[in-house]
């Protein structure tokens, strides 16, 4: 006999009182939300590229150029205010260029070289960057002033005033690595007063002075450049015997205060002695890698790079481009831990660069190494450190553009010149002026007060008429 499957009715409990007033439905819209806009793209994309990092792209395709200052920099210094002479700021100044070698033959020497070695580093502040600018700037600066950079009297009284030849010859008279070193120095001590916490990240660069050269060889300095815009020190390269090989480990010896940074540098000097000098200094290396370790390409190049997902990305606009950077890391294999020494990470890092019409103008990407550990540096820190590397060029474009050192004719003082522009901008960094020639300008047209403030020769006073405490 057919049974029916459907289960037995049971009872249903109905409340013997129902609700008065029924519950409010949500309303059900007339039209349902516009699905979001479909992004514009390139073509060709960096493979790695996540969805956020596409919108990002996109966004910076159809937005308009980025104006305005930086965010990370301050305002320009537009007038002095009054202030006092700082006496212990000045002595420990004049103390660094004391301790310069005076190679000066000792008959006929007028004017002391403390003093000769000063002036063009406060002339450079207020804009005169050039000795003949220098001398014009001394010719008219107050009396006070030169008497407490060390001025000597005339038979009237008054401080003597030197002209661009005596400058001229009172830098090439000196040891120009020991002034060079004296105002790394000095500078270093301005950066701990005044940011205290940077100086971790140290960017090596060679650079040429056409301006200076002869016999159609221009002289070469190696420079090394803290994060936050100082010079650590900068060394000769004599072009003609070596390169900058060498003189890079003889720059590292010259920097007291290593321990710690993490140090980035041209793609010749991933160099296994390097790598050891810079391990043994407590500090971290991250290098990439070229022709000149083919061993080395090769292995790292056969890590299983396809798949690993990309593990950070940035994009920036700016200078009439797009670009897009994409990083992924792996461990060492034992063969690339073989080939050189400290490495705890194997990095791929790619750009993609595009107008501002989407085009694609190129694609680049290098394989690097780093002795930082994961735990201390993530992919993200990595690419921000490879990014700051790129500092050091914009270093180099103010020297050249902005104090003109391509076409400067210091002749034989070509080395200290570099060392006055080097320790203006890198104290102009510290002051986080958004536009160090709009600042240079700015000092031009105060120029006997106002750059002494910057270079915290004079202290402003406090409304009370004390010098104010910062």
């Amino acid at each position: 006999m057919f049974q029916s499957a459907m289960p037995a009715p049971f009872p249903v409990l109905v409340p013997e009182v129902l609700p008065a007033v029924m519950p409010d439905l949500p309303a059900v819209p007339d039209f349902l939300p516009a699905p979001p806009p479909e992004l514009v793209l390139p073509s060709r994309l960096p493979a790695d590229l996540p969805a956020e990092g596409r919108a990002a792209l996109a966004a910076a395709l159809e937005g308009p150029l980025p104006a305005g200052r930086r965010p990370e920099r301050g305002e320009l210094v537009r007038g002095s205010v009054p202030a006092c002479w700082d006496d212990a700021e000045l002595a420990r100044l004049r103390g660094f260029l004391r301790a310069v070698d005076d190679l000066r033959g000792r008959q006929g020497r007028v004017y002391p070289l403390e003093y000769l070695l000063a002036l063009p580093l406060i002339a450079g502040m207020a804009g005169d960057g050039e000795l003949d600018a220098a001398a014009e700037w001394a010719a008219t600066a107050p009396a006070e002033l030169l008497l407490r950079l060390g001025a000597p009297l005339d038979r009237a009284g008054e401080p003597r005033r030197p002209d661009a030849t005596t400058l001229s010859r009172g830098l090439a008279g000196c040891d120009q690595g020991q002034y060079d070193d004296a105002l790394c120095a000095w500078s270093a001590a301005r950066a701990r007063a005044l940011r205290p916490g940077m100086r971790r990240h140290l960017r090596i660069d060679g650079k040429a002075l056409r301006g200076a050269a002869r016999g159609g060889r221009a002289p070469m300095l190696l420079s090394g450049i803290w994060d936050d815009g100082t010079t650590a020190a900068q060394l000769p390269v004599d072009v003609a015997k070596t390169n900058e090989i060498p003189v890079f480990r003889q720059l590292l010896k010259k920097v007291p205060d290593l321990a710690g940074a993490v140090i980035t540098a041209d793609q010749m000097h991933t160099q296994r002695k390097h790598a050891r000098l810079i391990d043994a200094a407590g500090a971290f290396f991250i290098f990439t890698i070229g022709e000149n370790q083919p061993r080395l390409f090769g292995a790292a190049g056969a890590l299983p790079w396809e798949s690993v997902a990309g593990e950070a990305w940035t994009v920036d606009r700016g200078h009439g481009r797009t670009d897009v950077r994409t990083i992924k890391t792996l461990p060492p294999t034992p063969q690339v831990r073989e080939l050189f020494p400290c490495v705890r990470q194997v990095f791929l890092v790619e750009r993609y660069s595009y107008d501002t019409d989407g085009e694609l103008l190129g694609a680049v990407a290098a394989l690097g190494i780093t002795s930082l550990p994961a735990d201390q540096a993530g992919p993200a820190d990595l690419l921000a450190y490879l990014r700051g590397h790129s500092a050091i060029e914009i270093h180099h474009y103010v020297r050249d553009v902005v104090f003109g050192e391509d076409s400067s004719r210091t002749g034989r003082a070509h080395r200290a010149m570099a060392a006055v522009r080097n320790t203006v901008a890198g104290i102009l960094h510290l002051h986080r002026v958004p536009n160090i020639a709009a600042q240079l300008r700015a000092n031009h047209r105060d120029p006997y007060q106002l750059p002494l403030q910057l270079l915290g020769l004079m202290t402003p006073l406090a409304p009370n008429g004390n010098p104010a405490v910062t």
